[in-house]
């Protein structure tokens, strides 16, 4: 008989998605009102992707290379980005600790979702900058953008069983 506070790699991997989406709309709001990605959600977000790499079956030594150096890759890429004043260090944070998560491809269609995503929160972002007529340049809330495309690639983890 199965004890009801058991878990089944199943049932956690649901749960660490659900967390992680929980995470990741708390990132949407706080970015939105204080223009941050607080630090402790990015960190919980990258301590959680090994659980989920063993709810998964992925938690042996080449795939745990592998989420290494694609979110070191990832990190390093846009801390570059950073560095131009492109974007904000809790953008940064926020896209290697999701690409801990998903495999190399999986976060390169991340990465392609969320300047898509970019391009429509920074258009609406600029609208409501010049309806409400502000003096300076519109600050965008980039990690809208990275949530949502973290959030669109947990979502096919849960609803699309074909990937």
């Amino acid at each position: 008989m199965v004890n009801a506070w058991q878990m089944n790699g199943e049932a956690l991997t649901y749960a660490l998605v659900g967390g992680l989406a929980i995470a990741l709309i708390y990132s949407i709001y706080t970015d939105v009102r204080y223009r941050l990605i607080f630090n402790r959600i990015t960190l919980l977000i990258a301590l959680a992707a090994p659980a989920y790499w063993a709810a998964t079956g992925g938690f042996n030594l080449p795939e745990i290379g592998l989420h290494l150096l694609t979110a070191t890759i990832v990190f390093i890429f846009f801390l570059i980005a950073f560095r131009f004043g492109a974007m904000g260090g809790g953008d940064v944070k926020l896209f290697a600790a999701l690409a801990l998560w998903w495999h190399w491809i999986d976060v390169v269609r991340m990465v392609l979702y969320a300047s898509i995503l970019g391009a429509l929160v920074t258009i609406v972002f600029v609208m409501i900058h010049k309806a409400k007529q502000q003096d300076g340049r519109a600050r965008i809330p980039y990690g809208v953008a990275i949530a949502l495309a973290g959030l669109w690639i947990a979502g096919e983890r849960i609803f699309n069983h074909f990937t």
